[in-house]
């Protein structure tokens, strides 16, 4: 798809036809991804089976991947109106969302691999080594790709918020981070508010 390589102008061509049932269905499966790579990560393949991980990823990742999409348009939406980068809340929405087919597309060669190699994917190297060599070749190359994928889909958040908010890419780099700040600032504030609330 032409997102990978023009982000800007296939973004330009989506805005306002994008359905959101797409949309939705794109950081579903970017919030998909960055759960199995927490799986993995926590190898979560020594306490529970393949099904169940796979399940949980599918559930949880759905979840995550909705609840992100917000947490970042939110602050975007506001960052863009104080800096004089205003842009519509749909806009961003549809920013965000087609920035995530990168990780969207290494998506099935999760679901394929943990199908074929059920919990020996989410375990530590040594382990799977000893019980099923080839996970620990499958392991490696889904994990260089995901890695390479969610690099690329960083770069496409920049390219295409740049764009719905009217600025350059480097504004647009600049934007997502003062809109992350302010999430960092807001999980803080809770936080220390819990804490306070706890010792008394």
């Amino acid at each position: 798809m032409r997102i990978w390589t023009h982000p800007r102008a296939t973004v330009r061509e989506l805005l306002g036809h994008s359905p959101l049932y797409v949309e939705l269905l794109l950081v579903a499966g970017s919030g998909v991804i960055q759960s199995i790579v927490q799986g993995m990560s926590n190898h979560v393949g020594a306490r529970l089976p393949g099904f169940i991980i796979l399940l949980g990823t599918l559930v949880i990742g759905t979840l995550w991947g909705l609840l992100q999409l917000h947490v970042i348009a939110t602050p975007l939406y506001y960052v863009g109106k104080w800096t004089g980068a205003p842009a519509r809340f749909r806009d961003l929405r549809t920013a965000l969302a087609w920035a995530a087919i990168p990780q969207v597309a290494i998506l099935p060669f999760w679901l394929l691999g943990t199908l074929v190699f059920g919990r020996f994917l989410y375990v530590e190297p040594e382990l799977a080594l000893a019980r099923m060599p080839l996970a620990v070749l499958a392991q490696g190359l889904l994990s260089l790709a995901t890695l390479l994928c969610s690099g690329w889909w960083l770069v496409l958040q920049v390219f295409t918020v740049a764009e719905v908010q009217g600025v350059s890419a480097w504004r647009g780099l600049g934007n997502l981070f003062a809109a992350v700040a302010m999430i960092a600032v807001a999980v803080v504030l809770v936080v220390f508010v819990v804490l306070v609330f706890l010792r008394h």
